[in-house]
């Protein structure tokens, strides 16, 4: 890169991740634990959105 990236001092190859040593195995790594709550927050915004779709049905078949 040029201009003004090199006037800085930007260097790419300190934000590429280490490549991995030959001879291992890559490890498994296990899923952050943000990424549970989301998907329970997101379940939990669909089963409302449901419910109130059923009671409105319902309160409508009632002859409210």
């Amino acid at each position: 890169m040029g201009g003004p990236w090199r006037e800085r001092g930007f260097d790419v190859s300190s934000l590429r991740p280490p490549r991995p040593q030959r001879g291992r195995a890559p490890e498994v790594m296990a899923r952050p634990a943000q990424q549970d709550s989301l998907g329970r927050v997101v379940l939990a915004f669909i089963a409302a959105v449901v419910m109130s779709f059923g009671l409105m049905l319902s309160l409508l078949h009632g002859g409210w």
